[in-house]
C-alpha cells in the first residue's frame, strides 16, 4: 500500500481556495454597472417605441375597415342611418358589428345584415389615455374634443380618424416629432 503524503496549503493558496478578492469584486461590479449604464436606455426606449408603433398599427387597421365600409355602403361609419346624425357609439357598432346597406347593425349575420363586421370587438382602446370612446364629427369645421379627453376622433366627411390626446400622453408614447403628431391626430 503506498501512502500519498498531502502538504498543507500556504497562505497564499488557501486565501486564493477561498474566493475572490476585494478588488476581483470591485471590477465585476464595475463592469455590471457598466453593462447597466448601456442596456436600461435602449431597453426604455424600446418600450415607447412598442407602444407607438402598436398606436399606428390601431390607427392603420380602422382607418382601413372605414375604407371598407365606405365601399360597401357608400357613406363614413358613424351616421345613425334613421335620423342621419353623428354617434360614436354607432361608429364603433358599424364596424365591430355586422350591418345591412343602411348601416343598421346587428350581432348575427343574416341576408339583410351581410356586411362586416370590419374590427374585431371590442373596440380598440386608445394606448396614450386608456379610452374607447369616439367622439363624431360631421366635418373638420367642427372643432375637437379638448385633446385626450375621448379615445379616438372621426370625421364623417372623408372619413379621417386619430387619436385624441395629450402631448404629453403623445411624448410618453415616444411620439414627439411633429410629422408623427400630426399623423396620429385630427387637425
Amino acid at each position: 500500500m503506498e501512502y500519498h503524503r498531502v502538504t498543507p496549503l500556504s497562505k497564499r493558496q488557501r486565501s486564493q481556495a477561498q474566493g475572490f478578492s476585494l478588488v476581483e469584486l470591485v471590477i465585476v461590479v464595475v463592469i455590471i454597472g457598466i453593462v447597466a449604464a448601456i442596456a436600461v436606455p435602449r431597453i426604455s426606449s424600446a418600450g415607447t417605441s412598442a407602444s407607438a408603433n402598436a398606436l399606428e398599427a390601431t390607427l392603420t387597421n380602422v382607418r382601413k375597415a372605414i375604407d371598407i365600409y365606405y365601399a360597401e355602403h357608400s357613406a363614413y361609419p358613424g351616421y345613425v342611418p334613421v335620423t342621419g346624425t353623428p354617434n360614436g357609439d354607432r361608429f364603433k357598432a358599424q364596424l365591430t358589428l355586422y350591418s345591412d346597406a343602411a348601416g343598421n347593425t346587428s350581432a348575427t349575420k343574416s341576408a339583410v345584415y351581410k356586411f362586416g363586421p370590419y374590427l374585431r370587438a371590442p373596440f380598440p382602446t386608445n394606448k396614450a389615455n386608456n379610452l374607447d370612446t369616439v367622439t363624431v364629427k360631421a366635418n373638420t369645421a367642427v372643432a375637437n374634443p379638448t385633446n385626450g379627453s375621448v379615445g379616438w376622433i372621426a370625421v364623417l366627411s372623408n372619413g379621417d380618424f386619430g387619436i385624441s390626446a395629450t402631448t404629453t400622453q403623445l411624448d410618453n408614447m415616444g411620439i414627439t416629432k411633429t410629422e408623427q403628431i400630426e399623423d396620429v391626430r385630427i387637425k
